[in-house]
């Protein structure tokens, strides 16, 4: 966007916050941030509990101090004309708004993932363009497959079936959690990843995930991956704790980034690591720009970049669509089926997953969800 770019309008009138419920005791916040020209945007923060760096209670904090500081400088910006940016994107206009109105939100990520959100929606809506495009995408691809979600501790048959399901589903992809810690635990759930690889080969074949939340030592998660090797999966997620990921080396099967990528310095030094194929990006966890910055830079060094959920709203499932369609080129399959906890918020589809099995550009400017 750059010699005749239109203007880069983002003076905010109001920012509201909203309290929202997901279900199972989760709360969170929508973010609606106003112009003077009645358009809002949407920004969604739902903190997951032992997962998210930050509580409920700071998130609030955080967000409702912004919504003071907009409040307070609206009044000398009514009526001032804006810049005309014949160089900044609306990437770069969102980042600076972001220094000036809400600084030091590193620790509250979801916060920051909720504003970001909520300005690219905005401008997104005044300049005509999807925030997939707003982010810098290309729009180079169409869609975006999905990935299912499974457990290996819930045994053989139940694993069998959901593989069964999710296939019947459209999906070529399978991501299954290893919850196991010890030994005895670990060798159960691999005689269920055995009858899953038996059981379920559709048409074209079945890409087989691993997710190892960083439950295993160095030690332990060398000889379990020389272990799952004959099972084909493509990575193993976050096989040991964030802050060792970088000390874990090639192994037999190669192995992804997930919430290393929130260690500060981590992912510059995993970019150069030995062993690691891809980063999964949760940007409720890491914030939206951070998010596609990351990505961007995996993609230029040949890794796979995942886009996942945090189990969240319509808002926050719509932006991570977005980031997930607007990379420099497409991601590999990405976590970003639709859960039970958006049945908290029937009035609000999400039009990125408006087909089975794929993510799909919603057609709309900004993020697409109608408030």
């Amino acid at each position: 966007m750059k010699g005749d770019s239109p203007m880069l309008e983002l003076r905010i009138e109001e920012a509201r916050v909203e309290d929202v419920a997901l279900g199972d005791g989760r709360r969170g916040f929508v973010v609606t941030l106003f112009d003077d020209g009645g358009r809002g945007g949407l920004g969604e923060a739902t903190p997951l509990s032992g997962f998210s760096p930050e509580d409920v209670a700071s998130c609030a904090q955080a967000l409702h101090e912004v919504s003071a500081r907009v409040g307070a400088a609206w009044p000398a910006m009514r009526g001032t004309a804006p810049a005309l940016a014949t160089t900044a994107t609306p990437k770069d206009e969102v980042a600076s708004w972001m220094d000036r109105f809400a600084p030091g939100l590193d620790r509250v990520p979801s916060a920051r993932f909720a504003l970001e959100t909520a300005l690219l929606d905005l401008l997104g809506q005044q300049l005509r363009l999807s925030v997939a495009a707003s982010l810098g995408g290309a729009c180079a691809y169409a869609e975006v497959p999905v990935n299912g979600l499974a457990v290996a501790a819930d045994g053989p048959e139940v694993l069998v079936e959901a593989g069964h399901a999710l296939v019947a589903r459209g999906m070529r992809c399978l991501k299954v959690k290893l919850r196991g810690r010890d030994d005895a635990a670990f060798a159960a759930e691999l005689e269920a990843l055995r009858a899953l690889r038996r059981a379920v080969e559709p048409p074209g074949g079945l890409e087989l995930r691993l997710d190892a939340n960083g439950v295993w030592s160095l030690e332990e998660a060398r000889r379990r991956l020389d272990a799952l090797a004959p099972l084909r999966p493509r990575f193993v997620e976050q096989p040991v704790a964030a802050e060792a990921l970088d000390q874990l080396g090639p192994c037999a099967v190669p192995w992804a980034a997930d919430e290393s990528l929130g260690v500060p310095g981590m992912a510059e030094r995993l970019l150069e690591a030995d062993g690691c194929v891809a980063f999964v990006l949760k940007p409720a966890a890491l914030g939206l720009l951070r998010a596609h910055t990351l990505g961007t830079m995996a993609q230029a060094r040949g890794l796979g970049v995942v886009v996942t959920h945090f189990m969240d709203g319509p808002v926050a499932l719509a932006a991570a669509c977005e980031l997930a369609l607007g990379l420099p080129s497409a991601p590999l399959a990405c976590g970003l089926d639709v859960h039970a906890g958006l049945r908290a918020w029937p009035s609000l589809p999400v039009p990125q997953r408006r087909l089975e099995g794929v993510v799909v550009a919603s057609g709309r400017a900004g993020l697409g969800v109608a408030s």
